[in-house]
């Protein structure tokens, strides 16, 4: 990506951001004659997906896409704006019309309230993970009755699954044809536009300086929003909403101490999800409970910087006849780890998840949401202008199918036999915040049985003015 920062004109102060990124993806895949390894799974969510299992092909896909953005943060008097959008080239190129920042937002403000309307992130967010996020869309109260203590209330949050153009840019890549991308991303539309109740209300709040303590709750309601998912006419009409919610709360810590950097966040949901699946144990309805828990460390020592980051969710409940009893951990927000495959192309959530097309849980390479531990190491080194960047991420699902007690697992034997790895390696040149140039190196590792080797380059930059 290369991007390039105008200043307008001192009058307004609005920062122009002009960018255009580019890609060069090679899949290969090749028909593998050992024992599969992933009973259960398939490469795609659609009906077409065993075909990558039984056709042999090389893709090289290369592509690139333009976006202009729009950053100011400034106040006058008591109303505060903080402005980050990003306008891109939208359905040829399989993004979306646009994409908003972390913040994106105008309010009142006085010495310990903001009240605002737009995008806020979610300063209660778990933060073991570097580039995780989530925010709300909505109406928001800020409160800050003393120095270490904030609360914020989401009133009304339309929750889209708090996508960023970092963290969506390379989603339809696979889509390979510009009217393939351009019908994914009809398609999306499309869906949204049969969605409903899918609100969010949120409250929650960060104590402390370099010891903090933060807590988070959240309360969505589902619809039929979601490849499952269907709202019952009748209770729909009666009451607004047939029940399907799901209450997602997270309570941890964080400790800042110099040159290292401690977080840990125990993750809970309960809910309900009405199915007539005859995979249920009661039809019509499956109870959601389930929990994980996040942890992570950073250490930072002159131009060296070591992140290690993990998650680890509870799986789906089932009785000796295969049948749910229960559905597992539901999350939300964006992808947790930040390697282009895991996060972003193949877009692996380690447990179900409510994201930009609803909640949904599948065993899947490719926008799979299932169940398991997923971690991620960073290794940065930065000398003057240089700047060095190896991430890797490395997923180990639960296995599929048969009796299971749906708790938190440290056994081995709980786990499936096959693991989806990824390197990233990153080297670039930056000044401060106003000059960066650089490129991007991925390779992804995939269960032999699949046959699938793929690699992944990319450039970026950025010029500020």
């Amino acid at each position: 990506m290369i991007s390039l920062l105008v200043g307008s004109s001192p009058r307004f102060g609005v920062g122009v951001e002009v960018g255009i990124l580019g890609y060069e993806l090679f899949l290969k895949e090749t028909v593998s004659n050992k024992k599969n390894q992933t009973p259960g799974w398939d490469f795609q969510t659609s009906q077409v997906g065993l075909d990558f299992q039984n056709v042999s092909y090389l893709n090289r896909i290369s592509g690139k896409s333009m976006f202009v953005g729009l950053k100011d943060k400034n106040k006058r008097e008591q109303v505060v704006w903080d402005l980050d959008i990003q306008l891109t080239t939208g359905k040829e190129t399989g993004l979306r019309p646009f994409y908003l920042g972390k913040n994106n937002y105008i309010g009142y403000e006085t010495s310990k309230f903001l009240f605002g309307v737009g995008r806020r992130e979610h300063k209660f967010r778990p933060m073991s993970f570097q580039t995780s996020f989530d925010g709300g869309d909505g109406v928001f109260l800020e409160f800050q009755p003393q120095s270490n203590l904030t609360l914020q209330f989401f009133l009304w949050d339309q929750y889209s699954g708090s996508l960023l153009f970092q963290k969506d840019r390379f989603h339809s890549l696979l889509a390979h044809s510009p009217k393939e991308k351009s019908d994914h991303w009809e398609e999306l539309e499309s869906k949204e536009d049969k969605q409903s109740h899918h609100r969010r209300h949120s409250f929650g709040f960060v104590y402390g300086n370099d010891l903090n303590l933060r807590l988070g709750i959240q309360y969505i309601e589902l619809g039929s929003w979601g490849r499952h998912v269907k709202d019952s006419p009748r209770e729909t009409k009666s009451s607004g909403a047939d029940g399907d919610s799901i209450i997602n709360g997270n309570v941890g810590f964080g400790w800042d101490l110099y040159f290292v950097d401690v977080q840990f966040d125990f993750l809970w949901a309960k809910g309900n999800d009405r199915s007539n699946s005859k995979i249920t144990n009661s039809p019509g309805s499956i109870p959601i409970s389930g929990e994980a828990i996040q942890w992570g460390a950073e250490l930072q020592f002159g131009g060296f910087l070591f992140r290690s980051s993990h998650f680890l969710s509870d799986r789906e409940e089932r009785n000796s006849k295969n049948q749910i009893i229960r559905e597992g951990y539901v999350s939300l927000g964006s992808h947790p780890g930040q390697t282009p495959y895991i996060s972003q192309i193949f877009r692996i959530f380690p447990s179900a998840a409510v994201t930009d097309t609803g909640y949904d849980k599948n065993f899947a390479l490719i926008d799979g949401k299932c169940f398991g531990y997923l971690t991620e190491l960073v290794l940065q080194f930065t000398y003057r202008k240089f700047v060095g960047k190896f991430v890797g991420n490395y997923f180990l699902p639960y296995k599929v199918g048969g009796s299971s007690d749906g708790r938190i697992s440290f056994q081995k034997r709980d786990f499936e036999v096959f693991s989806i790895a990824e390197g990233l390696l990153e080297l670039s040149l930056k000044e401060d915040s106003s000059f960066e140039l650089g490129i991007g190196f991925s390779q992804v590792i995939l269960p032999e049985s699949i046959g699938i080797k793929s690699n992944f380059g990319y450039v970026f930059g950025r010029l500020e003015l």
